[in-house]
């Protein structure tokens, strides 16, 4: 062997030792959704359509967090977590990445209002948009639905969790909880609160969407799982994905039965 061929030899071992040294990618860390969150499974369940050793993902385990600090985590090099999902808004796609397509039909934006039953009476269908402007609603800090809700005229109160704006609710602090057609009875099935109810033949809408979210430096896996979500989309299995998820709720609720009160979205359209 001469010297040259010693040397691309060489080369040669080189390049496959440190192609087999090589850190596998990093995964892409989010917070795990918490138990009975449908809408968290089904984000899961599109993750888990990419094969780990190309795409892998790593959940945290539940914590309380706000969803601006979740925001801030997202948005920073090292932060506490790679991905969050959630409604958009103007701020969220100047401040993260926001991953296309949306993933919910745009049905995030639909809301049925959950009352105490006993007030059902003071809830008719034909319930004039003025009077329902005048009533409290429930929202969560730093929920884009706040900015939503009062830009259209609506009083809104707020509170950091869900659980704290049911009770709220319950205690007569708010006279009514705006929740979407998603999430609404998966909430109230895990309450089991009986004196809370859905107003019937009511909702509101405005345009919105969830998306996926991450941060605005370079990263390879985003840039992979932003292509796996438009072949989900591309192919039709999103859309099986969320019917296997979603029709089981959203037919007993009986969307096209109810009067639904248009509002403006001014964050996203």
């Amino acid at each position: 062997m001469t010297g040259v061929d010693r040397r691309c030899c060489l080369g040669a071992l080189c390049g496959l030792a440190a192609t087999a040294m090589a850190a596998p990618p990093a995964p892409l860390r989010y917070i795990a959704p918490a138990a009975g969150d449908r809408f968290g499974s089904y984000v899961l369940s599109l993750l888990a359509r990419a094969r780990p050793e190309h795409l892998p993902c790593h959940a945290l385990p539940q914590m309380p967090i706000t969803q601006r600090r979740l925001e801030l985590e997202v948005s920073r090099p090292g932060g506490l977590v790679d991905l969050m999902w959630g409604m958009s808004s103007a701020q969220r796609r100047q401040e993260l990445r926001r991953l296309e397509p949306r993933l919910d039909e745009g049905l995030i934006g639909c809301r049925l209002l959950v009352v105490r039953r006993q007030d059902l009476p003071r809830w008719p269908a034909a319930l004039a948009t003025a009077a329902l402007q005048a009533r409290r609603a429930g929202q969560g800090l730093h929920w884009p639905d706040v900015d939503i809700l009062r830009d259209n005229g609506f009083t809104v109160s707020t509170a950091g969790s869900t659980a704290a704006l049911y009770e709220m609710l319950a205690l007569g602090h708010i006279d009514y909880f705006p929740r979407s057609v998603l999430e609404v009875l998966e909430e109230l099935a895990t309450l089991d609160n009986p004196a809370l109810a859905i107003v019937p033949g009511l909702m509101l809408s405005y345009p919105a969407g969830n998306h996926i979210f991450a941060g605005r430096h370079p990263n390879p896996q985003v840039d992979a799982l932003q292509a796996l979500l438009q072949q989900l989309a591309a192919g039709g299995e999103m859309r099986r994905l969320f019917a296997k998820a979603f029709d089981p709720v959203l037919t007993p609720l009986a969307l096209k039965t109810r009067r639904s009160i248009p509002l403006r979205n001014p964050l996203d359209a």
